[in-house]
């Protein structure tokens, strides 16, 4: 059995070189809104580290707290048990912003906007991280729910289309 390879027999083979992988709604998507995405869901992703070390800073402060806040026994009413309580609420959250940072359920987008409201009043620096965090919440709507589109989708079709871009 020959196979009809044409008039050329030494023709470099033909293929359709463009590989779209990824879904489909990235693809359809104007390049800049890609970008923007791309950008929003890598910012989420530092955010998630930052609220990592958060969580790691209030566990240590709560292994801590029994020497320094609950041993306080010149404090009216237990006093004491309010900076732990704080800690506590604190660590619990940054947990649920780093988990969340990651996995991105519907309720995650909206601990990470909470995080970062309280994160602009810690000025100079939280500010900064604030205003960087609500903006890539913001911008990063379709990173979080049911029909999320994932970072290593985003990221992949975004690194094939800026190749195509240039």
């Amino acid at each position: 059995m020959t196979e009809d390879v044409g008039d050329d027999v030494f023709a470099p083979p033909r293929a359709n070189l463009e590989v779209r992988e990824g879904p489909e709604a990235l693809w359809e998507m104007p390049f800049k809104e890609l970008r923007k995405l791309y950008l929003a869901s890598l910012n989420i992703r530092a955010l998630g580290a930052l609220y990592g070390l958060g969580m790691l800073e209030g566990l240590v402060i709560l292994a801590d707290s029994p020497a320094n806040f609950l041993n306080a026994r010149d404090l009216p009413n237990n006093a004491g048990i309010v900076p732990v309580a704080f800690f506590a609420v604190f660590t619990a959250m940054a947990l649920a912003g780093c988990v969340s940072s990651y996995s991105r359920p519907n309720w995650g987008r909206w601990i990470g906007i909470v995080l970062c409201a309280i994160s602009l009043l810690l000025i100079p620096i939280g500010t900064a991280i604030g205003i960087m965090g609500l903006i890539a919440y913001a911008q990063g709507g379709k990173l979080f729910g049911p029909g999320r589109l994932g970072h290593k989708d985003v990221a992949a079709v975004y690194r094939q289309r800026k190749v195509n871009e240039k």
